[in-house]
């Protein structure tokens, strides 16, 4: 069937273009999958220092013989579909950080992928963590998450490198733009800078992450350059925890759970992709795949612009 309906041209700006070396998010001048102007979308798996407590059977299943080594974990990971490989240096005292440290510059040398490399989310640890990583990667890496509470004590070791840098915010608007201004202010250049929201995995926290992330990409189409970054979104430490993609005794109509675990994650991303988000991190090699093909699966309503 087709359609005569032609929506209201606008002159929307462009978000900005980022560099995860040699490749790109950002640069489009659309919601996603509106036209041609739509940015292609970056797929992150994502991988742990330390085996994170509590980690899914399924995704045990996966690394196999790189359960127990960083090290193997990373290669695993940079020999899959995705675009990105995003390490989480998931520690629990300061005593680990040198043995981090370590890890990072040796590991920052043999990935080919570009990097993401992200603290503890345990302010005490981030705090002298952070710096440390910026300083010690071997690459141009995206070195997260600066929050509020901690930005001024790693800004000095970060903004005089290449590295990009990613800012979390709880899912507010106005929040995710006032960590952007902090930023710059104190002296990273905004081209550098990935937004993140902070994105819940189940219900109402997706539905509202979906229009925060939404919001902010449409503020920054309209020409906002404190909410103009690229979005990224950590999908599978969110859907991961959900008791759907956990439960082994549930109601049958629910699926099997390994069927269903990836499938919650899978739809998780495909819904902060669709919201808006330019880079989405997940934890199974499966979703990368299934990712792949929802993107390309896509097609552009070139005959249409934006309202």
């Amino acid at each position: 069937m087709t359609t005569n309906l032609k929506l209201k041209d606008k002159n929307y700006k462009k978000i900005r273009k980022l560099n995860f070396q040699d490749i790109y998010a950002g640069n489009e001048n659309a919601l996603p999958f509106i036209n041609e102007s739509s940015s292609k979308q970056l797929i992150a798996l994502e991988i742990f220092y330390n085996l994170a407590k509590g980690t899914s059977s399924i995704l045990k299943n996966v690394l196999d013989n790189s359960i127990n080594n960083p090290k193997n974990r990373a290669e695993l990971a940079d020999n899959t579909n995705a675009d990105l490989v995003n390490i989480k240096f998931n520690i629990e005292t300061e005593e680990e950080i040198d043995k981090c440290i370590d890890f990072c510059k040796e590991i920052t040398k043999k990935i080919q992928k570009p990097l993401i490399l992200t603290g503890a989310d345990k302010k005490n640890i981030d705090k002298i963590l952070i710096p440390k990583l910026a300083k010690a990667a071997q690459k141009q890496c995206t070195i997260g998450v600066i929050e509020e509470d901690i930005y001024k004590d790693v800004i000095d070791s970060i903004k005089d490198t290449n590295h990009n840098i990613i800012a979390r915010s709880p899912i507010d608007i106005n929040l995710a733009k006032q960590i952007n201004i902090l930023l710059t202010e104190a002296g990273i250049a905004a081209d550098r800078i990935i937004t993140d929201p902070n994105i819940g995995g189940l219900g109402y926290g997706l539905d509202y992450a979906y229009s925060i992330i939404e919001r902010i990409k449409l503020a920054g189409l309209e020409g906002d350059e404190m909410l103009n970054m690229p979005i990224i979104a950590f999908v599978g430490e969110e859907s991961w925890k959900t008791k759907e993609a956990r439960a082994e005794s549930a109601d049958p109509g629910w699926g099997k759970m390994e069927t269903r675990a990836v499938n919650w994650e899978l739809l998780t991303a495909c819904s902060m992709i669709t919201a808006g988000a330019n880079i989405v991190s997940v934890l199974h090699p499966d979703t990368v795949d299934y990712l792949k093909e929802f993107i390309l699966s896509q097609k552009y309503f070139s005959d249409y612009s934006i309202m």
